[in-house]
């Protein structure tokens, strides 16, 4: 199945940003590894149509993925995501003698649990739309390599492990098959822009016009062709400029002990503040990085030390 750009910008763009808990430094991993879970049964074809039940099987699968990329105090509590992904707008809980969804916005109760569930007989339903991309073995791949991307690109490898076994597209195929690059691009946009309220990290302007239209770009610190890295921290919001000379190691966020987000370095051999044009760009030498509107977002200290590392061999 050929699927459409259009699709493929509305999809991502949703999965990139499911609403989770952040708590103990991190965001919660267990939407994106519910997901992964399912996409693992679809491949074994044991979930066949859309209506999931909270089987054994998936109980078991959720545990296996969760047990790879846990953190702290996370705990495999199947329940909570199979619940509270009602509020993504794209998958439904209902009971097997109707009544409607068991999600409720807003409302103050937590997860029933795995018990109450099984009780009840429910099942979860997707979308139409992302059931129909999901049905594919291909694009079920590619939304498998978006998620990881996203979510988990430091268990790349060993989630990798995992899905050899089941996938139903062949592992040298798996390997090199992503989403489209600019839609993938164009989700991890809106993640950055959204996080750094639209404003540079660098010179702080912001120019936000009707339907989220921006100035400024989304950039990796570490580039996605090395790092296949599309989590937050590995990003930062600048104007078109400060892009521009980042990406030239004209300029870098580098650590810094006083402040998290990290400071700004300049490449001195290759600026010179008396030539107009360069003058902007050398002032922001040891000017802090302006940080995201959440802790959790804050730049990555490897990110940082990666671009350090890259403005020094340049001089």
């Amino acid at each position: 199945m050929a699927v459409g750009d259009d699709i493929w910008a509305h999809w991502l763009e949703r999965l990139y940003n499911l609403r989770r808990e952040k708590r103990d430094g991190h965001e919660r991993p267990h939407k994106p590894v519910l997901l992964l879970s399912i996409l693992d049964l679809l491949d074994r074809s044991l979930i066949v149509a859309n209506e999931i039940p909270l089987s054994e099987e998936l109980v078991a699968t959720f545990k296996r993925y969760f047990a790879v990329v846990r953190e702290a105090n996370d705990q495999p509590s199947i329940e909570i995501p199979f619940y509270f992904l009602g509020g993504d707008k794209f998958w439904q809980v209902m009971p097997a003698g109707g009544g409607g969804p068991l999600y409720r916005e807003g409302f103050a109760a937590g997860a029933p649990g795995v018990g109450q569930l099984r009780k009840d007989r429910v099942a979860g339903h997707f979308d139409v739309g992302l059931w129909a991309l999901l049905s594919d073995p291909l694009a079920r791949h590619q939304v498998r390599e978006a998620l990881i991307a996203r979510y988990f690109p430091e268990r790349r490898e060993q989630l990798a492990a995992l899905v050899a076994t089941t996938c139903q597209v062949p592992v040298a195929e798996a390997l090199r098959e992503e989403p489209p690059e600019a839609k993938r691009d164009a989700a991890f946009r809106r993640t950055i822009l959204e996080v750094y309220d639209y404003r540079c990290a660098a010179c702080g302007i912001r120019v936000l016009l009707e339907q989220a239209m921006s100035l400024v770009e989304a950039a990796h610190l570490i580039p996605f062709g090395m790092s296949r890295n599309d989590k937050p921290t590995n990003g930062v919001a600048l104007c078109p400029n400060h892009h521009w000379a980042m990406d030239r190691h004209l300029i870098a966020p580098c650590p810094d002990r006083q402040r998290r987000a990290g400071v700004w370095r300049v490449n001195q051999k290759r600026l010179d503040d008396r030539i107009e044009g360069q003058r902007e760009l050398v002032a922001l030498e040891g000017r802090a990085v302006i940080p995201p509107s959440e802790e959790n977002f804050y730049p990555d200290i490897g990110g940082l030390r990666w671009r350090e590392e890259h403005l020094t061999v340049t001089y």
